[in-house]
């Protein structure tokens, strides 16, 4: 196994650790003399390959019957969508079923 294969399997293991430690990074590289920096990047090189071995693709968005019946969604209330690679989409205004819609077709 080359060298960097080694150091990107330990880093990826590492990350997984600090996954389930429930720490934040600054808080997990200083307690395993992890320079942040470093461990950011790999945190960013990881992320990428969990994020291209998931298919593309949406999942069905599942309105409320209350919120299907008005196209204006009540004042002050924001909305939410959880995309299945896991990355989500937040909407600080009101946002129409109409548009969620549109955004999803």
């Amino acid at each position: 196994m080359e060298y960097r294969e080694a150091t990107q399997q330990q880093m990826f293991l590492m990350i997984a650790s600090w996954q389930q430690s429930g720490l934040t990074q600054k808080d997990y590289c200083e307690q395993h003399s992890v320079r942040y920096h470093v461990f950011h990047y790999w945190y960013k090189k990881y992320r990428d390959t969990q994020l291209s071995d998931q298919p593309a693709g949406f999942i069905p968005l599942q309105i409320q019957p209350s919120a299907a019946a008005s196209n204006t969604p009540s004042a002050g209330v924001h909305t939410e969508m959880v995309l299945p690679n896991g990355r989500r989409l937040l909407f600080h205004r009101p946002v129409s079923v109409d548009y969620l819609k549109a955004l999803i077709s």
